[in-house]
């Protein structure tokens, strides 16, 4: 095969920064992810990609062959065959962007510290809110079931975990705003590309625009700044997409018309790397709010789940599963 895809996107690669590089990937995992040879893979070191050990045995951070493999352009790539699958539905018909859907839900989150768990351990989760887009939420249960719950945040201790149904659906409204259209446009002129990033850097506004690499935090941070810059009224949104397990951040603005509407920068970016992508998700002149999105009451860059223990916060693990449900 030729490395010359890999190569090219070696050279546009921002790399994971040391301070939180982490080596959990030899050899051979790190050819099969990037779909090259042993050669291939010793040449990419010697050109620069990011790796510890002795020759031959050196180790990887998997988010740089995540990120190296994704721009390769070679359709090898572990990351290049996960993207096409995984966004598939965005080549769904609009119709079927925006009808109704049902999904299964569930959450839960434990301690993570490297450690061990220390004493007097607490577990907070954000709670799914699909009411806030004509949604519902049924069969709504945590574990432990005498979990507190203000109806936006769920703690307990140890560990905690949500099970729901949710009900979600879209809706595309026309963007009356001329403000929020210019920077809807100045948003898709950027030279921008979607990379997983260590979670201190994912709301880094300024990393974003010094470097061209986004997460859907800076994303949504950034489009929430030129709207308001615009005059437009705006704020963030965290939550989950359903089908993809993926914590996700948008933007919501007060347009004109007096309706808030919603602005999803990170999926304009990956419609332009999706397949016959729906154009409706790079439309300047179109709010496209998918039945995909389940949102929570958090702002971009604010963590959907944590934990401390020994008096301190230490990191969280988040498994969630969201599974859309076949009428029987």
């Amino acid at each position: 095969m030729s490395a010359g895809g890999l190569h090219r996107s070696l050279a546009l690669l921002y790399p994971i920064p040391a301070r939180h590089r982490r080596a959990d990937t030899g050899r051979a995992e790190a050819g099969q992810l990037l779909g090259c040879d042993d050669a291939t893979l010793s040449d990419l070191v010697r050109r620069g990609l990011p790796a510890t050990g002795e020759p031959g045995r050196e180790r990887f951070d998997s988010r740089d062959l995540f990120n190296l493999g994704l721009y390769a352009g070679t359709g090898q790539s572990m990351s290049e065959q996960v993207f096409v699958f995984a966004l598939r539905w965005m080549r769904a018909r609009t119709e079927a962007l925006l009808a109704p859907r049902t999904a299964a839900f569930s959450a839960r989150v434990e301690c993570d510290a490297p450690d061990g768990c220390g004493d007097a351990p607490r577990s907070v989760l954000a709670r799914p809110l699909p009411k806030e887009y004509d949604g519902d939420l049924t069969d709504y249960a945590t574990d432990p079931a005498d979990a507190g719950d203000d109806d936006t945040v769920v703690s307990a201790s140890p560990s905690l975990g949500i099970t729901a149904t949710l009900q979600t659906r879209g809706e595309l409204l026309p963007l009356r705003s001329a403000g929020a259209r210019a920077a809807v446009r100045e948003f898709l002129g950027a030279d921008l590309r979607w990379v997983k990033l260590p979670e201190d850097l994912q709301a880094d506004v300024d990393l974003m625009l010094d470097r061209g690499v986004a997460s859907c935090a800076s994303a949504s941070r950034w489009l929430r700044q030129l709207c308001v810059e615009a005059g437009v009224p705006a704020t963030t949104r965290m939550g989950w997409v359903v089908g993809m397990e993926m914590v996700h951040a948008w933007v919501e603005i007060e347009d004109t018309d007096g309706v808030t509407k919603v602005l999803d920068p990170i999926f304009a970016l990956f419609a332009a790397m999706a397949p016959g992508a729906n154009p409706v998700f790079r439309d300047p002149d179109q709010a496209l709010r998918t039945n995909r999105l389940v949102p929570t009451a958090l702002a971009a860059g604010e963590p959907l789940a944590r934990h401390s223990c020994g008096g301190r916060t230490v990191p969280a693990r988040l498994t969630t599963k969201i599974l859309p449900k076949v009428s029987s």
